[in-house]
């Protein structure tokens, strides 16, 4: 049986299946660990961001009233495909205005606590901001209102 067969045509169709079959059942463990890997390094770039955003929360509310900083943030758009956001602040008298968090779906998968010193921090409209994927320019800067001091956040143009 294999005296005749020089090209090794007898026994490529079984070569072709087992190659199928290892291709078929790897496939799936490859892409689960790339979409995992490209989850896990977008979380990361979040995360990072939100602490940069709350070092300069913290630094404005440091300096006292007055004081104002620009701070570029760029969040990749791979946050689109997961549902992630970054939240800053929130309603001045709410536990929310004292945190930046970071969202996966709707759930707070990272919470930085703005307490050195406690900065509460907010928006024009009084809410907090909600930045998904893409390039900001944030004004951040400490104000006073009602005898209070509090870090109010905008998008600069």
């Amino acid at each position: 049986m294999k005296g005749w067969d020089r090209r090794a045509l007898e026994g490529l169709p079984l070569r072709l299946l087992i190659m199928a079959l290892l291709v078929s059942l790897t496939l799936p463990v490859v892409l689960g660990s790339m979409e995992s890997y490209e989850r896990t390094t977008a979380r990361t770039r979040l995360a990072a961001e939100a602490e940069r955003v709350g070092g300069v929360i913290e630094e404005v509310m440091s300096a006292g009233e007055g004081n104002r900083r620009i701070v570029t943030v760029e969040l990749p758009e791979s946050l689109a495909k997961f549902s992630m956001r970054l939240e800053v602040g929130g309603a001045i008298g709410s536990a929310e205005s004292l945190t930046v968090r970071c969202l996966e779906g709707g759930a707070v998968f990272r919470n930085i606590v703005l307490e050195d010193p406690p900065a509460r921090t907010t928006t024009a409209d009084g809410r907090g901001m909600v930045l998904e994927a893409g390039m900001y320019r944030l004004a951040v800067e400490c104000v006073r209102a009602d005898d209070r001091a509090f870090v109010l956040v905008s998008v600069s143009l």
